[in-house]
């Protein structure tokens, strides 16, 4: 989706890439550092949340089954 939104030319995919490393980054770091007020979902739908509308996609977090990632082939 960040590629597409690159191929477009009009810098919202720098934006959006730029977004998606700073919320990473500061939820991750809540994340790691074990903040009882967030949770991995939280952060999951946060961000899904707050890149949704620059992409043009939905803004609800995506049911991904346990221990597999969207878009992420099983490993053989």
């Amino acid at each position: 989706m960040l590629e597409a939104a690159a191929a477009q030319g009009d810098g919202v995919g720098t934006e959006v890439g730029t977004l998606v490393l700073a919320l990473c980054d500061g939820l991750g770091n809540r994340l790691m550092l074990e903040d009882p007020r967030i949770d991995l979902a939280t952060a999951q739908s946060t961000i899904w949340r707050a890149i949704a509308p620059a992409l043009g996609i939905a803004p609800v977090f995506p049911e991904v089954a346990p221990g597999s990632a969207p878009g992420v082939a099983p490993a053989l």
